[in-house]
């Protein structure tokens, strides 16, 4: 539900002028010979559902002026756009940086980095121009599912990361068995140049997670997934603990792209938020009305896609959203409907951005038979788009998290353990009690710990 800072301008399906020498070689076909009109064009899907972003233009006005070989001079922000969504992937699925290295060398020459709609030659389509044996029409145009369809053969062309000392061009031309093996490693440079401006904190940040300890008002946040307790980037002490009912919040309140905290206190119905981390003062501050619902779940989330989080809550009395998309309202909100949900006394409403359009919208865990339901869209009532059992039911105090893990613009959910003081995060929907990062971490010894969850360094 974070990394607003993204701009959220819708992209259709547009049609972009191919770069100098553009060759569409389809993965397991004979690929065309190099095409010598600059001019050609074919029909593009977008990359990224948010669209491409003002940093994205930014860095292609600087990489046409570094790149030496194919792409120099031709790189726009929808190239950057979709050479951002493979390193996001790649870095998401926590691979080396020379795994991405070689994907974007493919790209380049494949679709001279563009998510290709037309079958232009056979039946290939998308970045990697992948034929039909690969997966769908669908699948082909996911960039990420794409990647992830590259990543994996070239795992099993070269096992035990034999990928990570064979030169680029072979690993490119293995993947892709190509009529043409000598063109890939001319542009191996130019891929690294692209993947080491994009490891930047312009891709797409990932969540990770910390906590706030009540007996003593003290947060204590780590940038990274896989840390313990004794390890932490941010640690300071506020005097939280003298409000012992606070309801401890995160969010991006001004849209920069790093998370922060804050509180709402229920004895009397204010908020306070700060921008920065470590600070006791808040930056916004106002009263509500709202503890006149003493029950109220209060929530936080972009619901609107301006890039910012704001406020709202669920009122378990009635099953009733109420958010606000902007920052100081008081028992005003621009999103309220209701929902049979108070007939699931004990749900755990959730917040997250679950298809990754920019915006968050709300669902709901059930603790009595493990049960997620998961809405792409504000104002649903029992519907939903991602629904699915786990075995959760079985640990009974899971706290239910959600955020974005691995930076692929999508939330996910995981949850922690405070039995045992071990967190259990996936990086995808629909997972069941599997998941992608699992570590202990000791946090167990602080059994009131409140967990938090959110990207603390914008990176």
């Amino acid at each position: 539900m974070k990394h607003r800072f993204l701009l959220r301008a819708a992209l259709t399906a547009v049609t972009l002028t191919a770069a100098a020498g553009l060759s569409v070689a389809p993965a397991h076909a004979d690929p065309l010979p190099p095409a010598g009109d600059v001019t050609a064009a074919y029909p593009v899907a977008p990359c990224d559902p948010k669209g491409v972003t003002s940093s994205d233009n930014a860095l292609a006005t600087t990489l046409n002026g570094k790149l030496t070989k194919k792409m120099r001079g031709y790189m726009t922000g929808y190239q950057v756009s979709c050479a951002r969504r493979i390193v996001e992937t790649i870095h998401g699925l926590g691979m080396h940086p020379r795994a991405a290295v070689i994907a974007i060398t493919t790209v380049i020459i494949e679709s001279s980095i563009q998510n290709i709609t037309q079958e232009v030659d056979h039946d290939s389509l998308g970045l990697y121009q992948q034929r039909a044996s690969w997966g769908s029409r669908a699948q082909r145009l996911d960039p990420v599912w794409a990647t992830k369809a590259f990543i994996s053969k070239m795992k099993r062309e070269y096992p035990n990361n034999a990928w990570m000392n064979a030169p680029i061009g072979e690993v490119c031309q293995s993947v892709q068995v190509s009529a043409y093996p000598d063109r890939y490693q001319p542009q191996a440079g130019d891929a690294q140049i692209i993947v080491d401006h994009l490891r930047q904190p312009t891709t797409n940040g990932r969540d990770s997670v910390g906590y706030y300890n009540p007996s003593d008002g003290s947060f204590h946040l780590s940038n990274e997934l896989g840390e313990s307790t004794g390890s932490s980037d941010h640690a300071w002490d506020t005097a939280l603990e003298a409000v012992p009912n606070a309801v401890v919040l995160t969010g991006d309140w001004n849209g920069e792209g790093k998370d922060s905290t804050g509180y709402y206190n229920p004895a009397d119905g204010t908020f306070h938020l700060s921008n920065a981390l470590g600070q006791g003062s808040s930056n916004y501050a106002w009263d509500t009305g709202l503890e006149a619902i003493p029950d109220a779940v209060v929530l936080t989330g972009d619901w609107n896609g301006d890039g910012k989080d704001s406020t709202g809550y669920y009122n378990p009395s009635d099953g009733t959203f109420h958010l606000s998309d902007t920052l100081g309202q008081g028992g005003s909100s621009q999103h309220a409907w209701d929902t049979a949900l108070e007939t699931i006394p004990n749900a755990v409403v959730l917040t997250g951005d679950w298809n990754g359009d920019g915006k968050d919208s709300t669902g709901y865990y059930n603790p009595s038979d493990g049960t997620f339901h998961l809405s792409d869209t504000l104002g649903q009532g029992g519907s939903s788009q991602h629904a699915w059992d786990t075995a959760l039911e079985t640990i009974p105090n899971a706290v239910i998290l959600t955020g974005d893990w691995n930076g692929d613009g999508k939330d996910s959910t995981g949850y922690y353990n405070p039995s045992d003081g071990s967190f259990h995060l996936s990086n995808s929907l629909g997972g069941g009690s599997s998941s992608d990062y699992a570590w202990d971490t000791g946090l167990e010894a602080v059994p009131d710990a409140v967990v938090l969850t959110g990207d603390w360094n914008g990176a």
